[in-house]
């Protein structure tokens, strides 16, 4: 269903911009004082045509793009909270940016953000270790 989605909204988009490119170059033949009436008439028509298609086609196929971005985005989102859930009910609340970035895959900055983010959201403590590490509390 994803596959057809981008394939929908490529095709979308592609028609889209060539109406409006369409619809430019008409643009540029209706500053053409040399044209006759009905040339002057084809190029209003194009014109008027291209952005008629041109506009819905570009916008319904961005909208389907960013809907699926959306939906991508959503599933890391959810996939790292179900992570990091996870790992604070096996240590008892406790965890590491080290373990989570470990675990996540996400850089050492992105998980110290997140956990930074989740330690605010539900009032967890700081630990520091022997080693110099910091422990994030989170009270179960």
């Amino acid at each position: 269903m994803k596959f057809l989605t981008k394939i929908t909204a490529g095709f979308l988009l592609s028609f889209g911009f060539i109406c409006l490119m369409m619809s430019a170059c008409a643009l540029s033949q209706l500053a053409d004082k040399d044209q006759t009436t009905i040339e002057q008439q084809e190029a209003t028509d194009t014109f008027f045509a291209g952005i008629a298609f041109g506009l819905p086609l570009a916008a319904g196929g961005g909208y389907m793009l960013w809907g699926l971005r959306r939906r991508h985005q959503k599933l890391l989102r959810d996939r790292l909270d179900s992570t990091f859930y996870q790992m604070l009910k096996a240590d008892n609340g406790r965890i590491t940016v080290l373990q989570l970035a470990m675990e996540t895959q996400l850089s050492g900055e992105q998980a110290k953000q997140y956990l930074d983010q989740k330690a605010k959201e539900f009032n967890a403590t700081f630990e520091p270790s022997d080693k110099g590490n910091i422990s994030y509390l989170f009270h179960l």
